[in-house]
């Protein structure tokens, strides 16, 4: 791997005849003057302060001969460069290595050997391309300890801290060796997870302009494009990358995401069909394209692409909902283009399709509370008033607390105590909550000390312990 430094063009040799005014015309035409020669009393002043450590000292003097003497000399250039190096102050080091090898190209492979050269993990003779490759392992290799870190931390004061040093490390790896796509990649990944995605941009540009060709990162490019709203720029990538023949879940996913969000629906479905067409076994094709056809009310379509992603895997909680929603969706829209004064019922044929999906959607995610209330419209539909009751109490928290000597959670014998016994106990209708009773309490309670009850309460116990309960107004 080789820095982008480098320098091509080698120095012109003299050729030297045996007679004078031969020698003397070419020193006219080509010879160097001894001052651009490297050597001298400052360079080797610096050669001794490396041998006893004191970088410090050798980086003054060094800078003596730039500045006052010889702003020609390559030794002093390549030892300016390799005391930055120690010192790791990288940009300074690049800088004085690219003087260096401007000068002298040989210093690429073969650097100034000096005894006694106390560096640990590399020596002023290795040259400035072994250097580099060493300095650039170190870094990168601390930047990816420092992301681990960050991923691992369990408090936000070291997370933020372990991905900016990351951010740093990373950065500098790719200051060292800027034609490595592999610092600007990863320069970026650590960017994102420190939730800074905008700045992530310029590595991913760059990585892409290194290698035009690389999908992967364009992709990665297109997504953080996409995630700040530059859909303009992120849809030239994935088109490019669609007809490429990239025909890839994470592709289709982003270009229809943009389809949808800027309403271009027939860009989005024409996506799918293109994948599903090459790909009719995949089940994130079949679910993407079922929910874009959900969203522009094809229901049809919607229940034929959402049966057929269920066929592929039914355990997913989202295929549960959104298959239960098309059904949903669908039996709503029968029941509204049905006249008023019509005995047609046929739309419940959807509802009871629905049920079974989003029962099973809300047992795989019992916190959300959307599915809750849609499972509750449902049930309200089909006659299932108890279960409807208990769906509602769960997906409209706001409507469940009666204050702290009633709570969620709490021994079903312990609520007995406050409210006395139920008026009535009923278990649920449907199959999927069978161990649920519905504890219903219509009038105050008559015991001394108790806690009159403000409004009708349907309370729902799962196995000795109140699960829901719910104020009836």
């Amino acid at each position: 791997m080789r820095a982008r430094f480098k320098i091509e063009r080698m120095p012109s040799q003299c050729w030297l005849g045996k007679m004078m005014m031969l020698t003397l015309l070419v020193a006219l035409t080509c010879g160097v003057p001894a001052l651009l020669a490297g050597g001298g009393p400052n360079v080797s002043g610096a050669k001794l302060y490396i041998q006893q450590n004191n970088l410090d000292q050798a980086l003054s003097v060094l800078m003596k001969e730039i500045n006052t003497v010889n702003d020609k000399n390559e030794d002093a250039w390549y030892l300016l460069g390799y005391v930055y190096a120690r010192q790791k102050k990288y940009d300074d080091m690049m800088d004085a290595f690219n003087r260096a090898v401007e000068l002298k190209s040989k210093f690429h492979d073969k650097g100034i050997k000096i005894g006694k050269d106390s560096g640990t993990q590399f020596h002023s003779a290795f040259g400035v391309d072994m250097i580099l490759k060493v300095v650039w392992g170190n870094a990168f290799n601390s930047a990816v300890k420092q992301f681990n870190n960050a991923v691992n931390a369990t408090d936000d004061s070291s997370r933020d801290k372990s991905f900016g040093l990351a951010i740093d490390g990373f950065k500098t790896a790719a200051t060292i060796m800027p034609d490595s796509t592999l610092a600007y990649r990863n320069w970026a990944a650590a960017l994102l997870n420190a939730g800074r995605s905008e700045e992530s941009i310029e590595p991913l540009r760059k990585a892409v302009e290194i290698a035009p060709n690389d999908k992967e990162t364009r992709l990665m490019l297109a997504q953080v494009y996409s995630n700040n709203s530059r859909d303009e720029e992120a849809l030239g990538l994935l088109e490019q990358l669609w007809e490429e023949g990239e025909r890839t879940t994470s592709v289709a996913d982003v270009l229809s995401r943009i389809y949808v969000r800027t309403k271009d629906f027939d860009g989005a479905k024409k996506i799918y069909q293109e994948a599903i067409l090459a790909n009719p076994d995949n089940f994130q094709f079949r679910y993407n394209y079922g929910t874009i056809l959900l969203e522009v009310q094809d229901y049809d379509g919607a229940v034929t692409q959402l049966e057929k992603a269920y066929e592929l895997d039914p355990e997913s909680p989202d295929i549960n909902y959104n298959l239960g929603a098309a059904y949903l969706n669908r039996g709503v829209s029968a029941r509204e283009a049905i006249p008023e004064d019509s005995e047609d019922k046929s739309y419940l044929a959807d509802f009871e399709a629905a049920f079974p999906f989003l029962e099973k959607s809300i047992k795989m995610n019992p916190d959300d509370e959307n599915t809750w209330m849609t499972l509750g419209r449902i049930a309200g539909q089909l006659n299932k008033i108890s279960l409807a009751g208990y769906a509602f109490s769960k997906g409209e928290l706001e409507r469940s607390a009666m204050g702290e000597k009633v709570v969620v959670g709490m021994p079903s014998d312990a609520l007995k105590t406050i409210l006395g016994e139920p008026d009535r106990v009923k278990a649920l209708e449907s199959e999927q909550f069978g161990n649920i009773e519905e504890w219903v309490y219509r009038e105050r309670s008559k015991a001394a000390g108790k806690l009159a009850i403000p409004e009708p309460l349907n309370v729902y116990v799962a196995d000795g312990r109140v699960d829901a309960l719910m104020v009836i107004k």
